[in-house]
């Protein structure tokens, strides 16, 4: 138990804005994948792509491109070709250093740690894209713990994101869960911890509405009672 409670966030949307690098490295990685089967490739759906972040990464590279343009006896063949192109497109992004952290999120968490919340860090993404994240962003800074769905998973303890916050916050007391999609909120509930809805992120007002509070920008945090008990 500590005397604040633990805050939760998630990577993609939360922390690191994958708008641009991210969502255009995973296209690229799309496209390689057509090519390498030796399907027409349709134009780039961006908009696709990117509202398919924050899903887990099975369902993720099954989501992210055009229904009806893979043959279904391809389908798992195919996506796993495009889980390991993209990753190691979004890799080489992240460390030519074509991503960026939002706007006032390292003096956010620095301010957070400083006041005594033990932060924690998820993503339903693939470990290594996670770990890179995590190592090119210096985020081990201010995390006392990370967890990927995928480690979760091949360590038997998590089978979705409502079991990674599980995970991170046995034995933590008190707890706010920190993300920008509807399955982020979810799972913070699941646990019967608070959760705060980012607004700048993949998720819409709609998608967050049912989260205890929201922010248009990280520093927005700072200004939250966050130090409040789940029941207070």
């Amino acid at each position: 138990m500590t005397s604040r409670p633990a805050l939760v966030f998630d990577t993609d949307g939360t922390l690191l804005d994958a708008r641009a690098a991210v969502v255009d490295a995973v296209a690229a990685g799309l496209a390689e994948t057509y090519g390498h089967f030796g399907l027409p490739t349709p134009p780039p759906d961006r908009a696709r792509v990117a509202g398919a972040i924050g899903l887990p990464s099975g369902s993720y590279y099954r989501s992210a491109f055009p229904p009806g343009s893979v043959p279904a006896a391809l389908i798992d063949d195919f996506a796993a070709e495009f889980e390991l192109r993209s990753t190691r497109a979004e890799v080489a992004a992240l460390h030519a250093g074509a991503t960026d952290l939002y706007p006032g999120a390292e003096q956010t968490l620095a301010a957070l740690v400083a006041r005594g919340h033990p932060l924690l860090l998820m993503s339903n993404a693939g470990s290594l894209y996670f770990d890179t994240v995590v190592a090119v962003h210096g985020l081990w800074r201010y995390f006392g713990r990370t967890l990927s769905l995928e480690e979760a998973a091949r360590r038997g303890w998590a089978r979705d994101k409502r079991g990674v916050v599980r995970r991170l916050l046995a034995g933590a007391g008190a707890a706010v869960v920190i993300g920008d999609r509807a399955h982020d909120v979810e799972a913070g509930r699941a646990a019967g911890a608070r959760t705060v809805g980012c607004l700048y992120g993949f998720g819409g007002p709609a998608e967050l509405a049912g989260a205890d509070w929201r922010v248009g920008s990280l520093p927005e945090l700072l200004e939250l009672p966050l130090h409040r008990s789940n029941a207070g």
